[in-house]
C-alpha cells in the first residue's frame, strides 16, 4: 500500500493514463457485453406484412385486402424501390447512415447540446437502424432505458445485416399515413405510381411523411405537408444532396392526390375469402374482370328497364363449363349490401331438368314418353296436392320433350312420383344443391319451387349438365380441389340438352320469339316462384353457363312477371355478349351405337302412321318405341286411356280426342270416397263438379235422381253417384262437408 502511494506521488500522469486505460477497457467491455446481450425484436425477422392482392384470371388487380395494421402494404426489395426514395430518406433521416455502426455519436452529441439549450428533449438523434428497432419493438412507454436498449440492439443488428438490408426493412416498415405502409403503398396512394417511378421531388415529399404521419396527411391538409417539403429541401441543400436546383424544386413542387387501392367485385371477394382458399401476397382467382364489367353493365341496364315493373334486385353468376371456375359474379339493385348470388331463394321450375335427366338416365322414360297434363292426374298419386300450370291450361297428352320445354307442373309431379320423390331428392346433392331443410321440409313440392337454391348453385349444377353429367361445385380458384362425381350418362345428358335447346318444344308456353330463342344453339330453362317473387333463367353454351336471378330481396312480388320477362332478357343479353366474345354454340347430338335417332308421331310419340306429322327424337338404345300410333286412333280420331276422361270432356281438348272404349264402365271423377269442402263464402253456382267416366256418353244419377246437366251442384252430406251406359251401371260415393 505504501509502495503504491509512493508510485503515485512520483509519477501522477502515468497513474492517470493507467486509470484511464482501465476505465476505457471496462467501458469497452461493458459495451461489447451490452451489444452481445441485446435482444432483437422477433418482428424484425418476420419482415413487413404484405396486404394480399387478389388478381383476376389475367393478373389484373381485383382488390387489396387490408390487415389489422395496414390498408395497403407491399414490401419491395431495395432495388425495386428505385433510387430516389431510399437516397432522399437516408439524406433526410440519417445522412451518416453508411458511416456509423448503428449509433451516430456525432448526432448524439449535437442532440444533447440542442436539448440542453432548449431545456427539453427536441431531438433524439436516432439512426435508421435504431428507428427500425423501435418500429419492430412492442416496448412502451418510451424511456431512457428503452433508448439504451435500442442503441445496443442497433449495434448488434449492424453486425448481422448489411446496410442495404437494414435500409430495405426500414423503408418497408415505415408508416406514410392513412395506413399506407412502405414505399410502394405510399407511392400508389399519393401519386398513383410505383415507387421505382417516383420523381426526385416526389421522393423528397414522401420521405418527410413518416416523421409525423397523422399531422402530415396530405389528404386532410396540404399546408403542413408542403412546409415539411420546403424544410427538407433546405436540409438537403445544406448537405449538398439536392438532385436539382432548389428554385426548380420549390417552383414545381409535387402535387399529391388520392388513389385508393382497387376494390372491385366485393361480393365475389367476400365469397372467395369465405372458402378458406390460401391467400398469398398476390393470389390469382377465377374472376375475369372483363366479363365482370360487362355483366355488371348489362345488369344495370336491365334493372333500369324493369324497375318500373317492380324488380329491384338481381344476381348473375357465369361459370366456365370445363373447369367450373366462376368468371363473373355480379350483384346489383337496392339490396346491394347482400350477396344475392349466394342467397337462397325459391327455385321455381329450375330443378325440373334434373328430374327429367334422372328419368332418362334410369330409362324410366324417354323424350317421347306421353304424360297426362290433366286436372285430375295428380290425385291418384298425391291426394292432397293439386298443382296447376302458370298458364291455367291443361294440354292433355304431352311428350316429355314438350312437358319440360313448356315447364308444365303436373307432368313434372307425375314424373317425380314414378322416380320416387325421396330418392330423386337425394340425387340433387350430387349436382351441388344444399337444400338445407331435407326432403321432409319440402315434400313433393320441391320440384315446383318450394326448395331454396342460389344462383351460384344453379350455375354450378347446370354446368355439370353441360359437362355431360360430370358434377362438381363451382370454384373460385384453380387451386381449389375438385371432387368429381359422375351423376348421369353422357347420352342422357345429350338428350336433355337437345330438349333445352329446342325452341319449338317450348312455344306453347313461351311463343316462338321469346328471349330464350337465340340464333345459336343454346340450352336454357326458366323458373318463376309462387307469388311472382323470384324469376330465374339458367342456360349454357359450349363454353359458359349463365344463371340469372331477378326479384326483390324483401320478397315483394314482381307485378306478376314470369321469368321470361323478369330474368330471361338479361340472360339473353349476357349470352349475346359471350357469343360476341368468342363463345361457341352447343354441338348437335351425333348418332352412335349409344344414341339413336328415329322418327316418331308428333301426337303420340309412337311409331308414325302413314302420312301423319312426324319429328325426329333421340333415344338410348333399347328405349325407342315399338308400338305404332295406329292403335291410338279410331275413325281418324285420337283415342286416349280413361285417365284422360276429364280432360277430353273439358274445353281444353284441342285434339278432339275421345276416351278409348273399355269393357267395364268406370267413373274416373270423382274417385270413390272423395271428400269435398263446402265454402259458404262462395256462390252455389261456383261450387260444382263435372263427373267423367270411361264412356264418353252415359247417363248420370245423383242419389238415384237423373242429372239434367253436365255439372253436379254440391251440397253438404253423403252422396251416391251412378253412371249408366247401355247394360252397364256403376256407382261411387262421395261426401261434402
Amino acid at each position: 500500500m505504501v509502495k503504491l502511494r509512493t508510485v503515485i506521488k512520483k509519477n501522477p500522469w502515468k497513474t492517470v493514463s493507467i486509470c484511464g486505460f482501465l476505465a476505457f477497457l471496462v467501458a469497452a467491455l461493458s459495451i461489447e457485453v451490452g451489444i452481445r446481450r441485446a435482444e432483437l425484436p422477433e418482428a424484425l425477422f418476420e419482415g413487413a406484412d404484405s396486404t394480399p392482392t387478389l388478381l383476376d384470371q389475367r393478373g389484373q388487380a381485383i382488390a387489396v385486402l387490408p390487415s389489422q395494421t395496414a390498408r395497403t402494404s407491399h414490401p419491395l426489395t431495395l432495388r425495386e424501390m428505385g433510387s430516389w426514395l431510399p437516397e432522399m430518406t437516408v439524406a433526410i433521416e440519417d445522412h451518416r447512415f453508411h458511416q456509423h455502426r448503428g449509433v451516430d455519436h456525432k448526432a448524439l452529441l449535437g442532440a444533447a447540446i440542442r436539448n440542453l439549450r432548449k431545456g427539453k428533449v427536441v431531438s433524439g438523434a436516432s439512426t435508421i437502424t435504431q428507428q427500425l428497432i423501435k418500429i419492430t419493438s412492442s416496448q412502451t412507454p418510451r424511456t431512457f432505458q428503452s433508448k439504451v436498449r435500442e442503441a445496443f440492439a442497433a449495434m448488434r443488428l449492424e453486425r448481422m445485416w448489411s446496410k442495404e438490408k437494414i435500409l430495405q426493412e426500414y423503408l418497408n416498415q415505415l408508416d406514410y399515413g392513412n395506413r399506407r405502409i412502405g414505399p410502394e403503398a405510399a407511392a400508389m396512394a399519393y401519386f398513383g405510381k410505383s415507387a421505382k417511378d417516383l420523381s426526385s421531388s416526389e421522393a423528397i415529399f414522401l420521405a418527410g411523411l413518416p416523421q409525423s404521419p397523422t399531422r402530415l396527411n396530405p389528404w386532410r391538409d396540404i399546408t403542413p405537408t408542403s412546409a415539411r417539403y420546403r424544410r427538407n429541401l433546405n436540409h438537403l441543400q445544406r448537405l449538398s444532396k439536392l438532385p436539382l436546383p432548389i428554385k426548380t424544386l420549390q417552383q414545381f413542387p409535387p402535387t399529391p392526390s388520392r388513389y385508393d387501392p382497387p376494390s372491385r367485385a366485393p361480393h365475389f371477394v367476400s365469397a372467395f375469402r369465405s372458402r378458406k382458399i390460401p391467400i398469398g401476397p398476390f393470389t390469382n382467382t377465377s374472376l375475369n374482370l372483363r366479363k365482370q364489367d360487362s355483366v355488371e353493365r348489362l345488369m344495370s341496364l336491365h334493372l333500369a328497364s324493369v324497375n318500373p315493373l317492380g324488380i329491384g334486385d338481381s344476381a348473375v353468376v357465369v361459370v366456365e363449363n370445363a373447369t367450373g371456375l366462376v368468371r363473373a359474379y355480379a350483384v346489383s339493385g337496392g339490396g346491394n349490401s347482400w350477396d344475392t348470388a349466394s342467397v337462397l331463394r325459391s327455385s321455381g321450375s329450375t330443378l325440373k331438368p334434373f328430374l327429367y335427366l334422372s328419368a332418362l338416365h334410369r330409362r324410366v322414360m324417354t323424350a317421347a314418353s306421353l304424360l297426362p297434363d290433366t286436372p285430375d292426374a295428380i290425385s291418384k298419386e298425391y291426394g292432397d296436392y293439386d298443382p296447376k300450370n302458370y298458364s291455367g291450361r291443361h294440354f292433355g297428352p304431352v311428350r316429355v320433350r314438350e312437358a319440360l320445354g313448356n315447364s308444365m307442373n303436373i307432368p313434372a309431379v307425375l314424373t317425380l312420383s314414378r322416380l320416387g320423390a325421396r330418392d330423386f331428392f337425394a340425387t340433387l346433392t350430387d349436382w351441388g344443391f344444399l337444400l338445407p331443410g331435407g326432403f321432409d321440409a319440402y315434400g313433393a313440392g320441391f320440384i315446383l319451387g318450394n326448395a331454396p337454391v342460389s344462383a351460384l348453385e344453379l350455375a354450378g349444377a347446370y354446368a355439370g349438365i353441360a359437362r355431360r353429367g360430370v358434377g362438381f361445385p363451382p370454384r373460385f380458384s384453380a387451386a381449389e380441389p375438385v371432387e368429381i362425381r359422375k351423376v348421369a350418362t353422357q347420352e342422357a345428358c345429350e338428350i336433355l340438352i337437345d330438349i333445352l335447346s329446342d325452341n319449338a318444344a317450348r312455344t306453347k308456353s313461351f311463343g316462338n320469339a321469346s328471349p330464350l330463342n337465340l340464333p345459336q344453339r343454346t340450352a336454357v330453362k326458366t323458373g318463376t316462384s309462387s307469388g311472382f317473387r323470384d324469376g330465374w333463367c339458367v342456360g349454357f353454351n359450349r363454353n359458359h353457363t349463365v344463371a340469372v336471378w331477378a326479384g326483390n330481396l324483401d320478397s315483394r312480388p314482381m307485378g306478376e312477371l314470369l321469368a321470361v320477362r323478369s330474368a330471361a332478357p338479361l340472360w339473353a343479353a349476357i349470352m349475346h355478349y359471350l357469343y360476341a366474345s368468342g363463345d361457341q354454340p352447343l354441338p348437335s347430338p351425333i348418332e352412335s351405337e349409344s344414341l339413336k335417332k328415329i322418327q316418331i308421331a308428333a301426337e303420340t310419340g309412337l311409331l308414325p302412321r302413314t302420312g301423319e306429322p312426324t319429328l325426329d327424337e333421340w333415344f338410348l338404345p333399347g328405349t325407342q318405341p315399338t308400338e305404332t300410333a295406329s292403335s291410338w286412333y279410331q275413325n281418324g280420331r285420337l283415342t286416349l286411356p280413361t285417365e284422360y276422361a276429364a280432360w277430353c270432356a273439358s274445353p281444353h281438348n284441342h285434339l278432339g280426342a275421345v276416351i278409348r272404349k273399355t269393357e267395364t264402365l268406370t267413373i274416373t271423377f270423382p274417385k270413390n270416397g272423395a271428400t269435398f269442402e263446402w265454402n259458404p263464402a262462395l256462390a252455389a253456382s261456383r261450387q260444382q263438379i263435372v263427373p267423367t267416366s270411361s264412356e264418353a256418353d252415359c247417363e248420370w244419377h245423383l242419389n238415384h235422381v237423373p242429372l239434367t246437366g253436365p255439372a253436379i251442384p254440391l251440397s253438404r252430406g253423403e252422396h251416391t253417384l251412378t253412371a249408366k251406359s247401355g247394360e252397364q251401371t256403376t256407382s261411387i260415393t262421395f261426401s261434402v262437408y
